[in-house]
């Protein structure tokens, strides 16, 4: 049935049917949160799933994961199915890989593809990717000079045939890991999250008698694409640009962007930005468009679920050999610190389009902490340390928040369990946000040591904007950069890898997001609020805001503007 040829109780049915569709999604994530081995994906969510028709489009995905994951897998099915054809698949097949190009960027993101079958054909497919923490090669860290030298790689390959598991794929992918039981757990675990989501959407299927997913997925395609066309129009049409730059590895990066709006569609052009180079911070293209388009689509269209009809508008595109569009062999381990950045680097080319609408740059602060000990007793730990988000038009932004990615970090209690370190502090670090008329986001400051007096050795391969920090807008100011030391004295300045020896701490203060619009015209009373909660110190008042205890030092008063 035609869109034209809809009555009101088959635009109805579809909505709901559209409802259950992302509802299976979450089933399917929350039995991978419930089942995984790692921390970092059990109790921070860097994980992805969705379901594709049966052309391998994606039409629903979980709200739980993160753009880099869910908009790489959005490309992944059609990629995989390149490599295994869709005719040789049977009831009970996975496949399998951790092809950075292919998946989500690097070799520590698994991408599981199950096809649904109905009276023997294929009506969908289940995906879904998650991090696993180690895969073999230098471990979490940017010094290697070639993928080769990151971890095993996993072409795209049947970890399941007819039902029956492939033991010796799961043994290569164990004995190549430092954590052999997490990894092999982990990549189980998303086969089993696939298994539930196959369930469910066949149950869904029979509750509603049908017998393909084609009328619905037209459905939602013609809806979404409908929505997203009009939220571009929306967009003023032109050429706008942006330039960002980041700390790089050895020496500073930059990216830059030139956006065209035009005829309902949005296109980004990414080739003014730096080179590759022989540190793993390179991004594989897949992963710089899964982050540029998200950027564009939170800003113009965050209400329009998220699949191929709402993304297929949207084209970012680089000439090879970039930061952004590195090929192999480059290394890539640490590609989300160019990937954070991008979203700004299209939120800074709309905010030339719509002036005023637009938040404040974000910390991208995505610090990956990679802890691991050798020897007897040797462990790998992994968590996240996270930075403030911009400044919003309306409201200050927020505070401790992976922004733009989705995923949130191991809590204490837990990353103490599972890994003998002691988090000596982890609580907002004051001043750290941008002032404005709202204020950036807080970082935290984080204090961590051995709990059995252990040498320790660091990965700051993702510790970004120690540098420089995230910039305001429409007069407000930066946010403060970040900061890294060890308690014998060691600054930590670049990316590599650093020994904290025993007895020693790592302290860390995470960079704040930019503020938004001009200091003075803050509030009082959210500043009093600031300042009594610790968030704001007295000296940054009187000098960002010219704050004193008698109010604004003489500024004007938000009465005093009419308001």
């Amino acid at each position: 049935m035609t869109e034209e040829h809809l009555t009101d109780a088959d635009i109805i049915a579809m909505n709901v049917m559209w409802n259950r569709l992302i509802s299976v999604c979450e089933e399917q994530a929350n039995a991978l949160l419930r089942v995984a081995f790692g921390a970092i994906v059990r109790e921070a969510g860097d994980l992805s799933a969705g379901i594709f028709d049966a052309r391998g489009r994606m039409m629903a995905q979980a709200v739980t994961g993160t753009p880099g994951h869910v908009n790489t897998m959005a490309k992944s099915v059609n990629a995989m199915l390149e490599h295994v054809p869709a005719e040789t698949l049977e009831e009970g097949d996975v496949l399998v890989t951790n092809d950075p190009w292919l998946g989500a960027g690097h070799v520590f993101d698994f991408v599981l593809v199950t096809p649904v079958f109905r009276k023997g054909t294929i009506v969908a497919y289940i995906a879904s990717t998650c991090h696993v923490v180690d895969i073999g090669g230098l471990g979490w860290s940017a010094e290697a000079r070639s993928v080769f030298e990151e971890g095993v790689v996993i072409p795209v390959t049947r970890l399941r045939r007819k039902g029956v598991v492939n033991e010796e794929l799961l043994a290569l992918i164990a004995v190549n890991s430092r954590v052999p039981r997490e990894a092999r757990g982990d990549v189980i675990s998303l086969m089993s999250c696939n298994d539930e989501g196959l369930r469910r959407l066949l149950a869904l299927m029979d509750e509603y008698d049908a017998s393909s997913l084609e009328p619905l997925a037209a459905f939602i395609f013609a809806r979404s694409a409908e929505a997203t066309r009009v939220a571009i129009e929306k967009v003023p049409e032109g050429v706008y640009h942006a330039e960002i730059e980041l700390d790089g590895y050895d020496a500073p990066i930059r990216l830059k962007a030139e956006m065209t709006v035009r005829d309902g569609e949005i296109s980004v052009d990414l080739k003014g930005s730096s080179p590759a180079v022989a540190k793993g911070i390179n991004c594989p293209l897949n992963y710089s468009q899964a982050y540029a388009s998200f950027g564009i689509k939170v800003a113009i269209a965050p209400e329009v679920p998220n699949n191929h009809a709402s993304l297929a508008p949207i084209r970012i595109d680089a000439p090879p050999g970039l930061i952004v569009s590195a090929e192999r062999p480059w290394p890539v381990t640490a590609r989300h610190v160019v990937g954070q950045a991008l979203p700004d680097l299209m939120l800074g080319c709309l905010a030339e389009a719509k002036r005023g609408e637009i938040l404040a740059e974000s910390a991208g602060a995505l610090w990956v902490l990679a802890i691991t000990a050798e020897g007897e007793g040797g462990f790998a730990s992994l968590n996240v340390a996270l930075g403030g988000m911009g400044a919003r038009p309306a409201s200050d932004g927020l505070s401790t928040t992976a922004f733009p990615s989705g995923v949130g970090t191991v809590p204490v209690e837990v990353a103490e369990t599972v890994a003998p370190l002691i988090y000596e502090k982890k609580e907002f670090a004051p001043d750290s946000g941008g002032a404005g008329e709202y204020r950036g986001g807080l970082g935290q400051e984080i204090r961590i040591r051995s709990a059995r007096g252990q040498s320790l050795t660091l990965s700051a391969a993702a510790f970004e904007r120690l540098k420089k920090g995230a910039d305001g807008r429409e007069g407000g100011k930066a946010g403060a950069p970040g900061h890294a030391e060890i308690t014998d004295g060691t600054v930590i300045t670049s990316k590599g890898l650093y020994t904290i020896p025993p007895g020693e701490a790592l302290i860390l203060r995470t960079p704040g997001g930019g503020g938004f619009g001009p200091p003075e015209r803050r509030d009082p009373g959210k500043l009093a609020i600031d300042l009594e909660r610790g968030l704001v110190s007295s000296v940054s008042a009187d000098r960002d805001y010219g704050y004193n205890e008698n109010g604004h030092n003489g500024r004007m008063q938000p009465a005093d503007r009419g308001e």
